[in-house]
């Protein structure tokens, strides 16, 4: 406050930074507030729980609405297990229909109070960004297969521990099961193993198995560049990816492997280096040279020893088409590949033959020599000596005729004049 010209009436000071008369500016947000914002992004622990009577299923209270007439309350027996520290749970439901009470899972150990994990923070947050990106894949799949039943599950042993692999999403149509991976961290060859062991042994076989990857992820994606193909006539660019040993693990075991950008699925095939072998009437040398190098595609699993694999876009919504879950688009792609390929080297063997014979042409041939004609008589003795030819009479050499030829006339000697100021002046002195 400060007091005016007259001592009496009080004025209040504008703030520092602010001018007087302006509108006030909007108060800054709390770190706090800001922190609980982006903490609210993630999915509250207490929302789940691993069903352990269910071989591992996780229990999504905000996504299933029918938890209430299925799941027992309270206890259940040791049935639900924490994800994250793996204690036993309670499910804790409304008392009436017009409580305004949010169901949730609470831990058998604590009495009253907040309801606190034990396991470490960071544990907590990572648990938490596993089932942030499979909830997201299982959100896009709700569209793709609205007929087909979606869960989430785990082993039950792996509850309360660290996971290399987040919980696979389980997808039911009919008689048909697939099983997506969503990795986050670097695979390692045992997880792997250990995974695909899990899923033959608890899936029939007719269960899919698909690993899907980040495209924006570089510890799952290596770029190598584009190919250009031509699968129906027109140019197109494909990318091309560096396969992990993880990556080549699963394609050798059958497993499919693609990578997830927004809403289109992108499948791989092999590419392999060739040089084509040289066949009778080609000539691949000069301008050709280039052309005896290509590569070779192997489908629809890329085969082992493949130098780089080519990425094959389709739309996540093609495979609803099917109930096996066959990426029968992509498949068709790679089959027209092959076809393409096939064309492609006749195409260059022809141009190899064609070369040959412009060479064959153009090649200067040497023209024959005469032959030299041999003597068909005896041969003569060595000790006789040639008898010389007769020669004519040698004639006398004529005398050289010394023509007089008419002499030049010397030309008079001209005289040349030279200038001088006494001529000059005589001249002037005779007119």
């Amino acid at each position: 406050m400060a007091l005016s010209a007259t001592g009496t009436t009080p004025t209040r000071s504008p703030r520092p930074g602010t001018t007087p008369g302006a509108p006030p500016r909007p108060l800054a947000l709390s770190t706090g507030v800001a922190r609980r914002s982006a903490r609210s992004k993630l999915p509250r622990m207490g929302q789940f729980a691993v069903d352990v009577a269910d071989h591992g299923r996780i229990i999504d209270l905000r996504r299933d609405a029918a938890a209430s007439a299925r799941l027992p309350h309270g206890r259940a027996d040791g049935r639900y297990r924490c994800l994250a520290c793996g204690h036993r749970l309670i499910l804790q439901w409304p008392s009436s229909p017009d409580s305004r009470f949010t169901p949730r899972f609470r831990h058998d150990t604590v009495s009253s109070g907040a309801d606190h994990c034990p396991a470490p923070a960071q544990h907590q947050a990572d648990i938490q960004a596993d089932l942030t990106t499979m909830l997201a894949l299982y959100e896009q799949l709700l569209h793709v297969f609205p007929d087909g039943s979606l869960s989430l599950r785990i082993d039950v042993e792996l509850a309360g521990q660290r996971w290399d692999i987040p919980p696979a999403l389980i997808v039911r149509r009919g008689e048909h099961v697939v099983v997506l991976e969503r990795p986050r961290r670097l695979l390692t060859p045992a997880a792997v193993t250990r995974r695909l062991t899990q899923t033959r042994t608890q899936y029939p076989t007719l269960t899919a198995h698909w690993w899907v990857f980040d495209r924006d992820d570089p510890l799952h994606c290596d770029v190598a560049g584009t190919v250009n193909v031509q699968p129906y006539g027109k140019t197109i660019a494909h990318t091309k990816v560096r396969p992990s040993p993880a990556q080549r693990q699963l394609a050798a075991a059958g497993a499919t492997v693609c990578w997830l950008a927004d809403d289109t699925l992108l499948l791989p095939y092999g590419g392999h280096q060739r040089t084509y072998t040289h066949q009778a009437g080609e000539d691949w040398s000069g301008d050709m040279a280039s052309w005896k190098r290509d590569w070779t595609i192997s489908h629809p699993q890329p085969a082992d020893g493949a130098t780089w694999w080519g990425l094959v876009p389709q739309p996540l919504l093609a495979l609803g088409k099917r109930n096996d879950f066959r990426p029968a688009c992509a498949h068709a792609t790679m089959s027209a590949l092959e076809r393409a390929e096939h064309g492609r080297e006749r195409h260059r063997r022809r141009r190899a033959r064609e070369h040959a014979q412009q060479r064959t042409q153009t090649t200067p041939t040497q023209l024959a020599l005469p032959a030299t004609t041999t003597a068909t008589s005896e041969p003569a003795d060595a000790t006789t000596a040639p008898t010389p030819a007769p020669t004519a009479a040698a004639e006398p050499p004529r005398p050289l005729v010394h023509l007089d030829l008419p002499q030049k006339a010397p030309s008079p000697g001209v005289r040349r004049l030279r200038f001088t100021w006494r001529s000059l002046l005589a001249r002037r002195c005779r007119r």
